[in-house]
């Protein structure tokens, strides 16, 4: 574990770490922000801000509550979208592929 970790590790058991992942989960109607499913046991609070300097900065719109499998998948869709935004275009319209053949109906259409 590098300097960076350690600091991080040390951060997250800090008495003002846990107390605004508290306030966070309160906020977000202990719902996945993403899938607006209950959050789990083993939900994070995702750092919108991947600047590793501010990582200490408690600003409540650089943070987002999801459980830990959104949080993955969050990271692994940020490493494509970063160099090709239209990832996301394409993953719609895969959804939405799939929905017409498994005879389902996008939320916006029922």
């Amino acid at each position: 574990m590098n300097d960076i970790q350690k600091s991080k590790t040390k951060f997250r058991q800090s008495r003002p770490w846990k107390d605004f992942k508290k306030e966070k989960y309160i906020e977000s109607g202990k719902t996945d922000f993403i899938t607006g499913h209950k959050l789990r046991k083993m939900w994070q609070l995702h750092h919108r801000n991947l600047d590793e300097k501010k990582y200490q900065n408690l600003r409540g719109d650089w943070f987002l509550c999801c459980n830990n499998l959104t949080h993955k998948v969050i990271h692994w869709l940020w490493t494509y979208y970063k160099k090709d935004p239209q990832i996301i275009d394409r993953l719609k319209s895969e959804m939405e592929k799939m929905a017409e053949i498994n005879g389902i109906l996008p939320i916006s259409e029922k």
